[in-house]
């Protein structure tokens, strides 16, 4: 029976091809269009994610590292024992290499400003991304760490403004693989390997090494975008062709065959998924085979795309309860026409949101269409499956909301007929 209504649905859209053949090649016309026009703003056609780093300096590293020096000197060790320690304190300077070799690394300022500062009340944090607290004593405590392998160990506070955004991933992959780097630096002290020589390059081929994403071209951002878009334009077109079927007396027939009305909208929500799951799949192959956006990771993006499918099959039958609810075709032309337009503009389609900070950076990465495009878009970059939980999280939890919305409708208006 649930067939019989997902082969009823689909073979109505079948029977329109004008409608099936414009949602599945527009978005893909549009992302020639945008991938092309705005892959100028640049020399290589990239969309710019440029983060903000504010760093509180409370520690004074200099003075800490004259000290570590003399303790060294006023230690037993011998004299050549004691000039290897020297000779590495002196070319260890965490704080200063993280503001000048990582800062000013022109590779790292194409992704990342760093902003320094000694007193934190002058820090506005809105105007960051992120804010790094350096505490005092960080620079002894390393030194010590280091030199008497000590399990404790200095850390740096991260704040971030919004984790999901990817500003913040920026700066969190950052992060991460510097303190990697002194990790293994502390390795090779214990193992007594010589360091020195490496340290003397002040980490700078090393820092190109922090995980290196994948950089986000115009017609990956665009593709993702329409293709984010479009999605929610299959939900209402299914929605319509929903309705129509209560204009045209078929619904009636249908409940006089005593099929429950749940396997009727089931009908209309997994004809959804089937529908907006080829859509995805025909748009991402044709920009993999024409503009060579291809995701690294296969099973991370199909897993995306079920997430998003689901948020469109919810989407249309929501849509569907409303339209029967309100006995009204007007519900699908809002949608499409006013709704559809505001997520996907919320959520970054036609252009990236987050540059424009506060509210609307917030209120994008939380829309669904946010969540989406963002998914997909660390995807692209190479991110594994546990960073994108966040984004899944929300889509499915839209989804949830969506469907109860649908549940309560049919229920309170148990006489839709």
């Amino acid at each position: 029976m649930l067939w019989q209504m997902i082969k009823k649905e689909l073979l109505m859209i079948w029977r329109r091809p004008r409608e099936l053949i414009v949602l599945l090649l527009m978005p893909f016309v549009l992302i020639t269009i945008l991938g092309s026009a705005l892959g100028a703003l640049d020399d290589k056609g990239e969309v710019e994610v440029h983060a903000k780093l504010a760093v509180i300096v409370e520690d004074q590293a200099e003075q800490a590292q004259q000290l570590t020096i003399e303790k060294i000197n006023q230690s037993n060790a011998s004299e050549q024992e004691k000039r290897a320690k020297t000779a590495l304190i002196q070319a260890l300077q965490p704080i200063d290499t993280f503001i000048n070799e990582v800062g000013e690394n022109p590779e790292m300022k194409k992704v990342l400003s760093i902003t320094e500062f000694s007193d934190s009340t002058k820090v506005k944090e809105k105007d960051f991304d992120g804010v790094l607290l350096i505490p005092k004593g960080f620079t002894t405590e390393f030194y010590t760490n280091l030199l008497e392998e000590e399990t404790k160990l200095p850390v740096w506070i991260l704040k971030t403004k919004d984790q999901q955004s990817l500003h913040a991933s920026i700066i969190q992959d950052i992060m991460t693989n510097y303190q990697k780097e002194w990790m293994y630096l502390k390795t090779a002290q214990d193992l007594q390997i010589d360091y020195s020589a490496l340290v003397s390059a002040k980490v700078n081929g090393q820092i190109e090494n922090i995980e290196k994403k994948k950089e986000i071209s115009a017609f990956a951002y665009y593709g993702v975008g329409m293709c984010v878009m479009f999605v929610f334009y299959i939900s209402t077109t299914v929605a319509g062709f929903a309705y129509q079927q209560k204009e045209e007396l078929m619904y009636e027939r249908i409940m006089l065959a005593n099929v429950p009305k749940i396997v009727f909208f089931a009908g209309v929500f997994i004809a959804a998924f089937i529908l907006s799951f080829l859509q995805q799949a025909i748009l991402f192959s044709l920009i993999a085979l024409i503009y060579e956006v291809v995701f690294p990771s296969i099973i991370n993006h199909l897993v995306v795309i079920l997430t998003v499918n689901l948020m469109a099959a919810a989407f249309a039958t929501v849509a569907s309860s409303i339209s029967f609810a309100t006995n009204s075709r007007n519900v699908e032309s809002i949608l499409s026409s006013l709704i559809v337009p505001i997520i996907a503009f919320m959520g970054g389609s036609f252009f990236d949101v987050s540059a424009i900070g506060g509210f609307m950076e917030t209120l994008g990465e939380y829309s669904p269409g946010g969540a989406a495009l963002t998914a997909y878009l660390k995807v692209f970059q190479g991110y594994d499956l546990v960073d994108l939980w966040s984004q899944l999280k929300a889509i499915l939890l839209f989804s949830v909301i969506l469907l109860l919305i649908s549940i309560i409708i049919l229920k309170k208006r148990g006489g839709i007929r």
